[in-house]
Order: structure tokens, then C-alpha cells, then sequence
């Protein structure tokens, strides 16, 4: 997995902003994998928005998805998000005196 530049990065912070998007992307993180049924359950939102925030976060490459007959599972991309965590670091101020 490649460097994040400035531009994805700006995009996975506005998805990860999103309070729902933020609590889906947690809860998926937490599970090796979930389907679309046990994330409705949980995230008190349409199956429409939750599909919509799944999307979301597909298309910036943070989840990833197999479908097993009618189920679709998700899971994260850890290097994905750890690609983001390592473009953040990079931001970050230097200390004083430390260069």
C-alpha cells in the first residue's frame, strides 16, 4: 500500500468525521467481520444510510467486502488505515529543540 497524499487523507478524515460512519468503521474494526444484518442491529439507521456509509468507506479503501449467498461481509484494511495514522504522524509539530 502506497503513500496517502493530501487529498485522501482530506477524504478519509471528512468519512471518519461522520459520527455514524466513525461508530460503523469501529464496530467493523472490532469483529474480524460483519454482515449487513448484524451492523443494522446494532446502528440505529436505515438499511439505506448504513449502505450508503459502507460505500463510503469502500470507495476510500478503509473496508473491504465478500459476499456468501445472500450475506455481504465486511471487514477493515488495516494497512489502509494504518497508511492514514502514518500520513497524520507525519503532519504532526517537531519539538522544540528537536529536529
Amino acid at each position: 500500500m502506497g503513500k496517502i497524499k493530501d487529498e485522501e487523507a482530506a477524504q478519509i478524515a471528512r468519512a471518519l468525521g461522520e459520527p455514524n460512519r466513525l461508530a460503523i468503521y469501529t464496530h467493523i474494526a472490532q469483529h474480524d467481520e460483519l454482515f449487513c444484518g448484524e451492523m443494522h442491529a446494532k446502528h440505529a439507521i436505515s438499511a439505506a444510510t448504513l449502505s450508503h456509509h459502507l460505500k463510503v468507506l469502500a470507495d476510500l479503501g478503509l473496508i473491504t467486502s465478500r459476499k456468501d449467498g445472500l450475506n455481504v461481509y465486511y471487514r477493515v484494511v488495516p494497512e489502509k488505515f494504518h497508511a492514514y495514522l502514518t500520513y497524520l504522524a507525519g503532519i504532526t509539530p517537531k519539538a522544540k529543540g528537536r529536529d
